[in-house]
């Protein structure tokens, strides 16, 4: 893949997830949840462009369980924690996105013995997932540019990025990992085109007391509500391989059906 291709990969999934944040957390929970459903798309794609052998193998389409386990059938995401149901979650939300799909989709889940229900908390699994994802990915391919969270770190100075970490707990807890790549990528920068490295550099430094503020990272003034998880920092960090579909049928003795939520 080259380092062109590579950037263009991910600045779509760094898009969806900002535009998903950026929805969520100003009261539009249906389109946000969409637009994550793109975003751990992109990530699961990048990776399926990687390595087209594996793409062979795979129907394309927007089935996220089979595209998912035809990753690791081939190698991929095996440092990735994700319940079965979080990707049905993410599955069933992503095709209610036009009209005629919603009552397919409802009785899809229905069928599982899942009621399709929504609450803004659900982000902290999306956020884990994803963040999960975008290491996986780094991992892969060793470079800065491959990482949303180096995009995020360069652009915290930039209106609406605070979105991206606004009670984001996942992200926050791998900031010294955000700022270690953006040292890496300078160091880069410093051998290959020095004419521009010391703007850069400063750039970098003006954005550090930015990157360091925690309690700042967490609380965006642009956003409608906040999201504290359940366990802080721990808790965000298992939420997606813990995450239980919120929404179930449960049958009575007498034989009716009756809708459960967690929220």
């Amino acid at each position: 893949m080259t380092a062109n291709n590579l950037n263009e990969w991910t600045g779509y999934r760094f898009d969806y997830y900002l535009s998903g944040r950026t929805l969520l957390f100003n009261n539009q929970m249906q389109t946000g949840v969409l637009m994550l459903g793109y975003a751990v798309e992109a990530h699961l794609k990048h990776v399926l462009a990687y390595d087209p052998e594996v793409g062979k193998k795979y129907r394309y389409g927007h089935d996220f369980m089979g595209l998912f386990q035809a990753l690791r059938d081939g190698g991929y995401m095996h440092d990735v924690e994700v319940s079965e149901d979080l990707l049905h979650f993410v599955e069933d939300n992503f095709d209610r996105r036009y009209p005629s799909q919603t009552n397919r989709t409802l009785k899809r889940a229905e069928d599982r013995g899942h009621a399709i229900s929504m609450s803004p908390s659900v982000i902290t699994a999306y956020d884990e997932l994803i963040m999960q994802l975008d290491m996986s990915i780094l991992r892969l391919f060793d470079s800065p540019g491959s990482s949303i969270m180096f995009k995020a770190a360069q652009g915290i100075d930039t209106a609406g990025v605070d979105l991206f970490f606004h009670s984001n707990y996942s992200a926050v807890a791998r900031i010294e990992t955000a700022v270690s790549l953006c040292d890496r990528w300078l160091e880069e920068l410093k051998r290959e085109n020095p004419n521009i490295y010391e703007v850069n550099l400063r750039s970098h430094r003006e954005r550090l007391p930015l990157l360091d503020d925690q309690a700042r990272l967490l609380r965006s003034e642009r956003a409608s509500i906040g999201i504290t998880p359940r366990g802080g920092f721990e808790g965000a960090l298992k939420a997606s391989k813990e995450f239980v579909y919120p929404g179930r049928y449960r049958e009575l003795p007498d034989g009716t059906r009756v809708f459960e939520s967690s929220f």
